[in-house]
């Protein structure tokens, strides 16, 4: 039987300085190379939790599915948009957890989905803005997590963007202090910022975007070398969802 290994290796001075943290959680397996994956610190996905160890719902569909591979990995943890990049330079075998982007599709195949996630505009339960309306790219000043494809598509589609901060919890906090008229997050994860920062939902009022569930992308390089794991690894995402 496999042996879990959780273990928070404490980042160097440089490191640091990048902002990243690394957590390894290895499956020992006479198998390959441990699969190497880079995600970010956003609850309820992937979280550092009070006794120090990184969960959530999509590291736990992750650990499942590697343990039922037999496959040996690795969770690496830093700001999104190094976590991406780290996956398409070919610095780690893939990231999680991440939408369809026809962009990442170049260099890297997506998995099943292996969490739900839902785009949902927060405003101020006071605000008379709609952000189904035509006008409102133009009247709103809005915000989205640095990295995201939220944010991505907020600029290719001009909204009027003024805030862009590192996480969920300070897209939050921008909202509460009114440094956006609106925000454009996940549900899940606004709703676990919420929990933590102990601001009451019905403050907010929200209106559904899009349904955006999320995937797991392992790069072309990777899978060249091991060509069934895709089809392998989806093949267990129900039983570990």
């Amino acid at each position: 039987m496999a042996v879990i290994e959780r273990v928070l290796r404490k980042c160097d001075l440089k490191r640091m300085l990048c902002g990243a943290f690394t957590c390894l959680l290895a499956s020992h397996s006479a198998a390959a190379e441990p699969v190497r994956l880079a995600t970010h610190d956003q609850a309820p996905y992937g979280t550092y939790l009070a006794d120090k160890t990184f969960d959530g719902v999509a590291v736990q569909v992750i650990s499942c599915v590697m343990r039922k591979m037999g496959r040996a990995y690795a969770i690496q943890v830093y700001p999104w948009e190094r976590a991406q990049k780290m996956a398409e330079w070919g610095e780690v075998d893939g990231f999680f957890p991440a939408t369809i982007k026809p962009e990442r599709l170049v260099w890297a195949d997506a998995s099943a989905v292996i969490a739900d996630q839902k785009w949902v505009w927060y405003l101020p339960i006071n605000s008379k803005l709609d952000p189904l309306s035509p006008t409102f790219k133009t009247t709103a000043k809005v915000g989205a997590h640095f990295g995201s494809n939220r944010l991505k598509m907020l600029e290719a589609e001009n909204y009027n963007v003024v805030f862009k901060p590192l996480t969920d919890e300070l897209l939050l906090t921008g909202l509460v202090r009114g440094r956006a008229d609106a925000i454009l997050g996940g549900n899940l994860a606004i709703a676990s910022a919420m929990k933590e920062q102990g601001v009451d939902p019905k403050s907010y009022r929200t209106v559904v975007a899009t349904d955006n569930p999320l995937h797991a992308y392992f790069g072309r390089k990777f899978l060249a070398a091991n060509p069934a794991f895709i089809k392998q690894f989806d093949s267990w995402i129900p039983s570990c969802r």
